[in-house]
């Protein structure tokens, strides 16, 4: 009987730090992967050690959340079986286990460097500020989302010590702001007049035309950055060629797939359409080889060469 009681509350434990989630946090390695150092050994720990800080300060978030929005959550179709909405875990025991997290992604964070440190603070107080209360404000709620998807990028650099292309910045920021709209939209189509109840945000601003002209330009800043990026002059002198343009095709691909999904209620967040829809998820993968194959294989910087 107790044996089973541990097992369950280890279970329920794992399911409040979301590890599903921790996928969002590989926007850490955009850094060690732009500056070409995936052969550096030292850079490729200290990057994995970013990244598992990352995973510690987000998960502790998303304890913290699940604490706040566990009335909410209940009358979510899906959203009720958290541990804490469910029952499974207390308050008090959810709130501590959150303080536990943040402290050890604190101690990881610092161990590495300083700065890296610096970063996941600032990225601790902007999502505490989200889950106390900002995220009931539209828009506002979106932007600070998307702010910890930029300090992640950001932060990734720190980790190895490498300068940070405003580029890199731009281009998170632009894709996190269509990702948040997205999933808002979403969230609008698929649960109608239960989306008040479930996520309490000003959604009188968040109607339909409103998300739908949100969506639609964030989908075109997102996707107007990564152009310019890629046919940058600053660009093509670091890669040692112009052919990062073509890695806009599976991009494009990717974004208009995405909107797809938002407007017919289908896309909560990329993990959940990494899980579900393999068009989706082909695109990604096409965008990663591409993208792999121009930046270590061609150009005057390249790291693997093909043979002959």
């Amino acid at each position: 009987m107790a044996r089973g009681w541990c097992l369950r509350t280890v279970y329920n434990l794992v399911r409040l730090a979301r590890p599903d989630q921790w996928i969002k946090n590989v926007f850490v390695f955009a850094a060690l992967v732009f500056s070409r150092k995936v052969t550096d050994p030292a850079a490729i720990l200290d990057a994995v050690i970013g990244f598992v800080a990352f995973c510690l300060a987000s998960s502790a978030i998303y304890a913290l959340n699940d604490v706040f929005d566990r009335k909410a959550d209940a009358c979510h179709p899906q959203k009720r079986r958290r541990p804490v909405a469910s029952g499974e875990i207390s308050v008090v025991a959810a709130a501590v286990y959150s303080a536990v997290l943040a402290a050890a992604a604190l101690a990881v964070a610092f161990a590495l460097r300083v700065p890296f440190g610096g970063s996941v603070v600032a990225y601790l107080v902007i999502t505490l500020a989200y889950v106390l209360g900002l995220k009931r404000v539209a828009i506002l709620d979106v932007l600070l989302l998307s702010a910890g998807f930029v300090i992640r990028a950001y932060a990734g650099g720190k980790a190895i010590d490498v300068w940070v292309s405003p580029w890199l910045i731009l281009c998170t920021l632009t894709v996190a702001l269509f990702l948040g709209f997205a999933k808002r939209e979403s969230e609008r189509v698929a649960l109608g007049a239960a989306a008040a109840a479930a996520r309490p945000v000003e959604w009188d601003i968040y109607d339909e035309k409103g998300l739908a002209h949100k969506l639609t330009v964030s989908a075109g800043l997102a996707i107007v950055t990564y152009m310019l990026y890629t046919i940058n002059p600053e660009t093509i002198e670091r890669v040692g060629h112009p052919w990062m343009l073509l890695t806009v095709f599976p991009a494009l691909y990717a974004v208009f797939r995405f909107h797809h999904m938002a407007i017919t209620g289908r896309a909560g967040d990329p993990t959940e359409m990494i899980r579900r829809d393999a068009p989706f998820v082909v695109s990604l993968v096409a965008w990663v080889a591409m993208v792999a194959v121009l930046l270590f294989c061609f150009g005057k910087h390249a790291v693997w060469r093909p043979l002959g």
